[in-house]
């Protein structure tokens, strides 16, 4: 799963979770504006950062992490530095690295102990979060991400149910409904477009109204188109081949040859030079 894609786009849309999820007051995010970074040198790319529009308030960088890297920190604290250089910003910083379990953290690295022991350097393991933060909406779609695929669709319906009571906007649920079904695809690529309507269908409307599913939708057709027009073109250049076999056949040229020119198996222009045989006939 591109999971650094989708907390990107999960913070962008649900600013507070951040902050709930580093257990602080989730309204914080008020004072607070999501921006993807990306630094010139190397082109290191932060997965975000929260810049505050108080000059009080501090920067939150944040990045996430699903594999473990042994350069993980010192790559993360690069970029830092490198923005800081950057930008200058009068503003403090605190970095906040994001793991799906502990196993995935490649450990304190020794050139940054003082910021793992000051706190400014946090980390948080997903699996790990109190249960009833990871309960609340939308983090809970962080549950899609940790859940086995083997109970990944009871997770989702679940979700699903308890969506209208949780969060009567409209708006923000059409936004849980449209990563929803981006988590699901990404976790289940297997699954086609009707398992997903199947799964959803007591909120079909409201899927089929979302950016996800109408993106979905228009890939799946243009696949289709793609693959219709490849098997167009194998087909065309299949019958080219073939013509060639049978002018070559008809100057009496050898199978051997004809099969080294054209590709064919020494059976498949034996068959093509039958039929030739049998229109004579």
């Amino acid at each position: 799963m591109r999971t650094d894609t989708f907390f990107s786009r999960f913070f962008r849309e649900f600013p507070g979770t951040f902050f709930s999820m580093i257990g602080e007051d989730e309204r914080k995010a008020r004072g607070y504006k999501f921006k993807l970074i990306e630094v010139k040198e190397q082109s290191f790319r932060l997965d975000g950062a929260f810049l505050p529009k108080s000059a009080k308030d501090p920067i939150y960088f944040d990045e996430v992490q699903f594999r473990k890297k042994f350069d993980f920190y010192t790559r993360f604290m690069a970029k830092i530095a490198i923005y800081v250089q950057q930008h200058q910003p009068k503003n403090r910083w605190r970095a906040v690295a994001i793991f799906p379990t502990r196993s995935a953290d490649p450990g304190v690295n020794q050139h940054y102990e003082e910021l793992f022991d000051s706190g400014r350097l946090q980390r948080i393991y997903l699996s790990e979060l109190p249960k009833e933060v990871l309960d609340k909406f939308p983090l809970n779609l962080l549950r899609i991400i940790l859940d086995s695929k083997r109970i990944v669709v009871a997770t989702a319906r679940k979700i699903v149910r308890q969506l209208p009571d949780a969060i009567p906007d409209k708006k923000e649920q059409e936004k849980i409904l449209e990563m929803l079904v981006n988590l699901l695809m990404s976790k289940l690529p297997q699954m086609t477009r009707k398992e997903v309507e199947q799964m959803f269908e007591p909120y079909l409307a409201d899927i089929r109204k979302s950016r996800a599913y109408r993106e979905i939708a228009r890939e799946g057709k243009r696949e289709g188109k793609r693959e219709g027009k490849r098997e167009g073109k194998r087909e065309g250049m299949r019958e080219g081949k073939r013509e060639v076999a049978k002018t070559l056949l008809q100057e009496k040229m050898s199978l051997a040859f004809v099969a080294k020119v054209t590709g064919f198996s020494p059976q498949e222009v034996r068959a093509i030079k039958t039929e030739l045989a049998m229109r004579k006939n």
